[in-house]
C-alpha cells in the first residue's frame, strides 16, 4: 500500500511546469566607452565583454522594471511594445512599475532613444540601427534591491554593438504564479489514483476471505 500510495504521489508531481526568466544571447559587444554614471553599479571598463539579447519567460506572472539611472543623450524610456509608457528619465532613480506577463516567449518592452527608434525585446530585427539591448547582470544587488537581470540600453547615438550601454538601465524581477500542472498530468493523476483504489479494495477482499 505504501507503494501505490508513493506512486500516486509521484504522479501528482510530475509534469509541473517549470518557472523561469532568462536572457538569450543573440549577439555579443564591446565597450567602446566606460559604463558609468549608474548608482550601486561599479564602472565597466572599455573593452569589456556585453552579451546582447533578449529576456524570454517560460511562465506566466508579473514582472516589475527598476528604473537605476541614464548617461545619455537623449530622453530615453521604457515602453510596452505597443507603445505605453513603463519608466524615462523623468523617473525618480529607484522608480518600480510591474506588469502583467499574459503569454511565455519575449517579456514584452521596448527602449526608445532618439525619437522613432527603438530597441525591442525580441529578435535584432526589431533592433533600430545602432541600438542594442546589453546584459549588465544577473541576480544582481543595486543599492539594497536584488534583481534576476540588469540591463542597459545602447541607445542611436553610438552602433549596436559598441557603445557603453548605460543609457538606460533598467533592473528586473519576476514573479511567476504557481505552479500549475500540465494537462496529461491530470490524467496521470487521475490514473495513480484509481490504481490505487483497485490494490485497495483487492487488499481489503483478501483480508474478508
Amino acid at each position: 500500500m505504501k507503494r501505490t500510495i508513493l506512486l500516486a504521489g509521484l504522479l501528482a508531481t510530475a509534469g509541473v511546469a517549470q518557472a523561469g526568466l532568462s536572457f538569450q544571447e543573440l549577439a555579443t559587444g564591446s565597450r567602446t566607452e566606460i559604463f558609468n554614471g549608474i548608482a550601486g553599479i561599479a564602472n565597466m571598463a572599455t573593452g569589456t565583454h556585453v552579451s546582447l539579447g533578449r529576456l524570454l519567460t517560460d511562465q506566466l506572472g508579473t514582472i516589475a522594471f527598476t528604473y537605476l539611472g541614464n548617461e545619455s543623450g537623449y530622453n530615453d524610456k521604457l515602453l510596452t511594445v505597443g507603445g505605453s509608457t513603463i519608466l524615462t528619465e523623468a523617473n525618480s532613480v529607484g522608480t518600480t512599475v510591474t506588469r502583467a506577463v499574459s503569454s511565455i516567449g519575449s517579456i514584452n518592452f521596448k527602449f526608445e532613444g532618439n525619437t522613432g527608434l527603438y530597441a525591442i525585446n525580441g529578435l535584432m530585427s526589431g533592433w533600430a540601427s545602432g541600438t542594442s539591448i546589453g546584459l549588465i547582470g544577473k541576480n544582481m544587488s543595486v543599492s539594497g534591491k536584488s534583481f534576476d537581470y540588469v540591463l542597459g540600453y545602447n541607445d542611436s547615438a553610438g552602433a549596436a554593438r559598441l557603445g557603453d550601454w548605460d543609457d538606460f538601465v533598467i533592473g528586473v524581477k519576476f514573479t511567476p504564479v504557481s505552479a500549475v500542472p500540465e494537462p496529461e498530468t491530470y490524467a496521470m493523476m487521475l490514473a495513480g489514483l484509481g490504481f490505487v483504489g483497485v490494490m485497495a479494495r483487492r487488499r481489503n477482499a483478501a483480508k474478508a476471505a
